[in-house]
């Protein structure tokens, strides 16, 4: 996100929290710093890849990205000591920690007399990864990796001593398309034999793992087999990489996650991390409105959805501004942005209710209108639906709203 743009958008966090009770931003306050963490200080993910020569991390990377990004090494190992790489794509970037190989039989060029763990530790005193991965090859398994695993303890254990963070471990195996029967070589490898070895070297590592870093491990099977000719993917073999990242997401810290939904372009993982971003919205908005501010919520509710909005916007891999986001939400026939829209409609539907209840259903009409917003902008600007399906979404939350009026 552009320096320009973030300015923007602190602009209009300060003018939320400038402009609201002190009473109110007491509460406000969480989903405020949320939401701040989701779009403001977006950056990109640190991921730290942990794994022997030849295990697939730089192919991992790749298939990550859906592109060639990190160079593979083919024979001797390419990494001299754990070093910080920042792989650039078109939708953002992916810091990447590539430990030296652990059990190289040889040190590539440049390497110090450090071993593996050691030079991997140099590279977190000052930049803390949000994860571990420990790649592995499938046919690895059973083969003597108490010592690797004893390493990624200890680099485990050091993040946390250093930055007071336990960042999670997860385990990929790669490569499972080498895995016997090796002539079923295509996902998503509906073979008995061939599952039954999957879920064999899964079953395996996962107990492996647990035992070593004393707690339970995710650990998913994956093929991140991608072929190009002048450029162009002729063969894409990828498997199990999208239930990897979506699981990522989750472990990641908020700020890292808009960048990891968009640099992977994974549309569960999308709408995964925008349901999180609308949710603290809506609730902030019911917030604001349940307090009686005659007119002053107006210009707030319609802040807080244009925040959410270039939020969503930015994790398809659009560069919004503030105007963008406000032409958006007048395409869909919202007047003057969704808060001046929504609180007109709270304001008459609180002559239904008795004296004193104007403000909770306020407070309701503003977290539907703003929940159905959300979903609207992420019909057009994750599913790439049209503008028509994402009015026809914000009038369901309308209806959703009328229906509070009834008894």
């Amino acid at each position: 996100m552009e320096e320009i743009d973030r300015e923007r958008l602190r602009e209009v966090l300060e003018f939320i929290r400038s402009h609201v009770p002190q009473m109110v931003l007491k509460h406000l306050e969480p989903e405020l710093a949320a939401i701040e963490g989701y779009i403001v200080n977006a950056r990109p993910p640190r991921i730290a890849l942990v794994g022997r020569r030849g295990s697939g991390k730089s192919s991992l990377v790749n298939a990550i990205f859906g592109e060639p990004r990190a160079e593979t090494g083919a024979v001797l190992a390419t990494t001299p000591a754990g070093t910080w790489y920042q792989y650039e794509g078109p939708a953002g970037a992916l810091e990447v920690l590539d430990t030296r190989g652990l059990g190289e039989g040889e040190r590539p060029a440049g390497a110090s007399e450090d071993d593996a763990v050691a030079a991997s530790l140099k590279a977190v005193r000052d930049r803390c990864p949000d994860a571990i991965l420990f790649v592995i090859k499938a046919s690895d398994v059973d083969v003597w990796i108490q010592e690797d695993l004893a390493q990624v303890k200890a680099l485990r254990d050091a993040i946390a001593r250093r930055h007071g963070i336990v960042p999670p471990v997860i385990g990929v195996l790669t490569q499972v398309d080498l895995l016997s029967p090796a002539d079923v070589s295509e996902p998503p490898y509906d073979d008995p034999e061939k599952q039954a070895n999957i879920a064999l070297a899964r079953e395996k590592l996962s107990e492996r793992m647990a035992r070593v870093l004393d707690e339970p491990v995710r650990v998913f099977a994956t093929s991140a087999y991608m072929r190009y000719r002048d450029g162009v993917l002729v063969v894409d073999r990828r498997w199990q990489i999208d239930e990897l990242v979506d699981y990522l997401v989750e472990q990641l810290p908020d700020e890292a996650q808009l960048t990891m939904g968009r640099v992977a372009g994974i549309r569960s993982a999308q709408a995964k991390i925008a349901g999180a971003l609308i949710q603290s919205t809506a609730s902030a908005a019911s917030a604001v409105a349940a307090t009686p501010l005659p007119l002053a919520d107006m210009p707030i509710l319609t802040a807080m959805q244009v925040l959410m909005v270039t939020g969503i916007a930015y994790l398809a891999g659009r560069r919004l501004s503030r105007e963008a986001a406000l032409e958006f939400m007048a395409a869909l026939g919202l007047n003057v942005g969704a808060g001046f829209a929504l609180r007109e409609v709270a304001r008459g539907l609180s002559k239904w209710l008795l004296p004193g209840g104007g403000s909770l259903i306020s407070a309701g009409v503003a977290y539907w209108g703003t929940y159905a917003l959300g979903q609207a902008a992420v019909a057009y600007y994750i599913e790439n639906q049209p503008i028509e399906a994402a009015r026809k979404l914000l009038e369901q939350g309308r209806e959703k709203a009328r229906t509070l009026r009834k008894p």
